[in-house]
């Protein structure tokens, strides 16, 4: 078996599952880290956090959100895909803006230190979505 056999539908699915598992036992270390060491090793873990997200949205999320667009799906499913991406692309965009910020490399009319928690709630909000999601898709559990 070839490499790129490896890599099918089904184990693509499993490899984004424990990125995004990673991200969760990075974000928990980094919330951790933040009321001890918030400049060192919370930047670190958040740094390399918003790294993984952004590969699995390129890598999976993307192609995966494409090959659904041509498939009709109930009301539920389709509003919790688009409240899914949406959130996500917010707390891409904040988690950089955070880390600019933060490092000087742009202007700040907004404390990145008040966008901290908006932002990680809505980053679990999307975990949980993105996870209900999963349920739906590859589970096949109906939910609600």
């Amino acid at each position: 078996m070839g490499l790129w056999e490896m890599f099918t539908d089904f184990n693509m699915i499993y490899l984004d599952l424990l990125l995004q598992l990673t991200i969760i036992i990075l974000l928990f270390f980094a919330v951790k880290k933040a009321y001890r060491d918030p400049y060192d090793k919370h930047c670190k873990f958040m740094t390399i956090a918003i790294a993984i997200q952004v590969i699995s949205v390129i890598v999976f999320m993307a192609p995966s959100m494409y090959s659904l667009s041509g498939i009709m799906m109930s009301g539920f499913f389709t509003s919790l895909m688009y409240l899914h991406h949406i959130l996500g692309l917010i707390v891409i965009v904040l988690s950089i803006y955070i880390k600019l910020a933060f490092s000087g490399k742009i202007p700040s009319p907004v404390s990145p230190l008040k966008l901290m928690k908006p932002t990680l709630i809505l980053w679990v909000l999307t975990l949980l979505g993105g996870f209900i999601l999963y349920l739906i898709l590859w589970e096949g559990i109906i939910i609600i």
